[in-house]
């Protein structure tokens, strides 16, 4: 209703009735540009059944009635609000000096406050007794958050049935404040911070706490458990099974504070893009019994203070998927703990220049591993041979079956000379040269089983391999962002292929790829997505893992 400018009588009816919308549950304002005046008579009850309020798109609204006791999800986006309305007023709005006991009436159980430019202070929640849900987005004038927002110092428990919270996009707050003798979210289950610059630490964390997400927030330190529930000290026990903190830039030491605690839950953890960071509690991650996805990314000065006779580490054998790129002195103690990972499905390893080999024996007897990415490894590169002590050992057929790299260089290694034949999914990335050499190209032909190859962002190549119509298996062929290559090989596609997938190509290559897609419908060899994915190999795990990426890639 983009006309509307003013709610008031009109649209609550005769002030001789007392209750307005006796029956209401829903209520649901959207997209009202021009809306700038809601009033009301003070004497009335407003809305006694309502349970949802919804506000949206409302930019000039600066005020809505107090709040109804019945309700359980309040929305407001996109609003002009300069404060929030009350929650602690009577119904029919005499008071605000509530008690806690009357605070009870109130079932209010999901609140979310997004857009909301003018907002400068948060109402009181903290007391709300069946609050679960509360988000806060998109507020920038937003500075402080304090008692205001937690309620009365008086009362020790804050957010007692919270279980999820969330701040996102506030620019400039700056100050979280609390009294340390209050017990704060004590049944929070998920709690996530992201792109709050200016924020530089957190109240202490409740042991119930699962998921903790924090992501462009200027915090110094990881806070600690808080003791108001299992005792103190780092002996409290914690629930948390997820942790995921990126773009910290503040961010020096996580030897200290939740890390310090035992975690027997943990199951995922990622540190990535923390530029400063130093110190990680890498000795103590072998206590981490439930670990089973660890990645950390883009932390260069990782263990730069360390000395090389104190980076032994243990990794614990949980761990099915690692990921390290660009972690400064961390990538150095890769290759002594990997042979105790047997649960390992998935490694990537990239950006770890101080990696000058690789434990091939080790990896190959990791009889899990399915996944293996290496990119960006200029000390792995350069070498002919990884590992010539190891080069007569026999060791079983490898279990790799998906392969990414960004140079095929990387075949003259050791360890992936043995694991080519296994490779049914190729996938080269970011290649620095014009040509692979014939040597590379050889060991190309290693590929027994690949059924898919995909060449992606590769801006320097200017031609495909010359023999890839010699693979035998080959049914998917994906060449995406490689703008030099303008021609097929000569002897052209294999037989078997049953689908392309191109884009960011040549003209030329573009027109003939066309021209090829064409013959093989036109000749029935060409499969659907669903079709090409009966193909695979069922008891394969990567079969799942390939079916997912190509539904990704297509649907």
């Amino acid at each position: 209703m983009p006309a509307v400018k003013n709610l008031g009588d009109g649209f609550f009816g005769s002030r001789d009735q007392g209750k307005c919308f006796p029956s209401l549950e829903e209520l649901t304002f959207i997209d009202m540009p021009k809306w700038e005046e809601w009033s009301w008579a003070d004497g009335r009850q407003m809305f006694p059944c309502l349970r949802k309020l919804q506000i949206v798109q409302c930019p000039w609204l600066k005020r809505t009635p107090p709040l109804p006791a019945s309700l359980q999800l309040l929305s407001l986006c996109q609003v002009g609000l300069t404060e929030v309305p009350r929650l602690l007023e009577e119904i029919d709005g005499s008071s605000i000096d509530m008690t806690v006991s009357e605070l009870k009436i109130y079932s209010l159980q999901v609140v979310e406050l997004e857009d909301i430019p003018e907002c400068e202070e948060l109402p009181c929640l903290g007391q709300l007794p069946s609050l679960e849900v509360l988000r806060i987005e998109r507020m920038p004038a937003m500075k402080k958050v304090g008692d205001g927002f937690f309620g009365s110092r008086d009362q020790g428990k804050c957010f007692p049935s919270l279980e999820e919270l969330t701040f996102r996009d506030m620019p400039e707050w700056e100050e979280w404040s609390w009294a340390d003798d209050r017990q704060l979210f004590a049944c929070l289950q998920k709690l996530q911070i992201e792109r709050c610059p200016r924020l530089k630490r957190l109240p202490p964390l409740p042991p119930p706490l699962e998921t903790l997400e924090i992501d462009e927030v200027g915090l110094t330190e990881l806070p600690g458990l808080w003791e108001g529930i299992h005792g103190g000290g780092n002996w409290i026990t914690a629930s948390l099974s997820t942790l995921r903190i990126r773009k910290c830039p503040n961010l020096r030491n996580l030897v200290e504070g939740l890390l310090s605690h035992s975690l027997p839950n943990i199951r995922d953890i990622e540190i990535a893009e923390c530029a400063e960071l130093v110190r990680l509690p890498v000795k103590e991650f072998k206590e981490l019994t439930s670990l089973a996805k660890l990645s950390i990314r883009s932390c260069p000065k990782l263990l730069s203070m360390t000395r090389d006779g104190d980076n032994d580490i243990l990794l614990p054998p949980s761990i099915k998927e690692l990921v390290l790129s660009d972690c400064g002195n961390l990538g150095k103690l890769l290759p002594g703990c990997l042979h105790n990972l047997t649960s390992l499905t998935r490694l990537e390893i990239g950006d770890c220049r101080c990696i000058e080999s690789l434990p091939t024996t080790s990896l190959l007897h990791l009889k899990r591993l399915k996944y293996l990415k290496i990119w960006k490894c200029g000390e792995l590169r350069s070498k002919d041979e990884l590992l010539l002590n190891e080069g007569n050992e026999q060791v079983e057929g490898s279990s790799v079956t998906e392969l990414c790299i960004d140079d095929t260089a990387l075949f003259k290694l050791s360890l992936l000379r043995r694991i080519l034949p296994s490779v049914r999914v190729l996938t080269i990335s970011n290649f620095p040269r014009a040509t692979m050499s014939d040597e590379e190209e050889q060991l190309l032909r290693s590929l027994t089983a690949l059924r898919w190859l995909e060449f992606k962002d590769c801006k320097n190549l200017r031609s495909l391999p010359t023999q890839l119509h010699a693979f035998p298996s080959l049914c998917l062929l994906t060449i995406i962002g490689c703008p030099e290559i303008q021609a097929l090989p000569e002897k052209g596609l294999p037989t078997s292929l049953r689908k392309l997938r191109f884009g960011g190509c040549h003209a030329m290559l573009t027109e003939r790829l066309e021209k090829h897609l064409a013959e093989m419908k036109s000749s029935g060899r060409f499969l659907a997505l669903d079709q090409l994915a009966i193909l695979e190999d069922k008891r394969s795990s990567s079969g799942n893992h390939l079916k997912n990426y190509l539904r990704g890639l297509y649907l």
